[in-house]
């Protein structure tokens, strides 16, 4: 779409049809390992914003500047292609190009997500008053990290829990009144004491939640928002979680 500043053709050793190719390929194949590495550490998508996507286009125009410029040598017959002027040229010039066509892509790419989001949601608030897992109560004992912090509770009083540093904060119904206990207990462990109850889930690296306290859910471009049954809070289903939260709030 943008054609190189200033590019002597004199020096160009292939047509311009095949530089331009060369030129867009790059982007891709960067793209395509800054995803793989995402892929590998998953906790980097975790709470993805609008900030997150902006770094990450930030890089991918750096990286591909960077990159045209190592490739100078295949496309231009031009003895300073490893000179620091071009090194800068390169850059900058992607900057330029990048900079004008980021907006619209990180607008399109958010706004897709968001649709898609939605109407999974949609989805699963339409179903939502079917899904009803065993929940049979049964007295759960919770061993944390101080012996003599031990807790027990009945497992249908369970709403959710989310993790705050080294302590959990865990909610509880009982006739109609909402606890919050404040534990020393990593939220591993208490979902490890918790894998018992077919009815209870994690929606975030933070958040364990029972699913039969769902009241309905609306998507964003970051995932899923749950309101819950009987409490003014809401939960987040963050992206990494997405999947496994429809087959378990789809699945009877």
């Amino acid at each position: 779409m943008l054609q190189p500043f200033d590019v002597n053709p004199q020096e160009q050793k292939m047509p311009f049809f095949w530089i331009s190719v060369l030129h867009s390929s790059t982007p891709i194949a960067i793209l395509l390992c800054i995803a793989l590495i995402c892929k590998l550490f998953p906790i980097t998508t975790e709470d993805w914003k609008i900030k997150n996507e902006c770094i990450l286009v930030f890089f991918l125009i750096l990286f591909t500047g960077i990159a045209q410029f190592f490739i100078r040598d295949i496309i231009y017959d031009n003895p300073n292609n490893w000179s620091w002027r071009y090194l800068t040229e390169e850059v900058c010039n992607t900057f330029i190009a990048g900079l004008f066509l980021a907006p619209i892509i990180i607008s399109i790419n958010l706004n897709r997500q968001q649709l898609k989001n939605n109407q999974k949601a949609d989805h699963i608030s339409s179903t939502i008053n079917e899904i009803k897992k065993d929940q049979t109560n049964t007295l759960i004992t919770i061993e944390t990290e101080v012996k003599s912090e031990k807790f027990v509770f009945e497992s249908h009083h369970f709403i959710y829990a989310k993790a705050e540093g080294n302590y959990c904060e865990i909610f509880l119904k009982k006739d109609d009144t909402i606890t919050k206990l404040i534990k020393r207990i990593p939220i591993k462990n208490l979902e490890m004491q918790l894998s018992i109850l077919p009815f209870v889930i994690k929606t975030h690296r933070s958040i364990l939640l029972n699913i039969n306290y769902i009241k309905k859910v609306t998507g964003n471009a970051q995932g899923y928002k749950v309101q819950l049954k009987d409490c003014q809070d809401t939960v987040p289903v963050s992206r990494n979680f997405i999947q496994s939260f429809g087959q378990a709030t789809t699945q009877q």
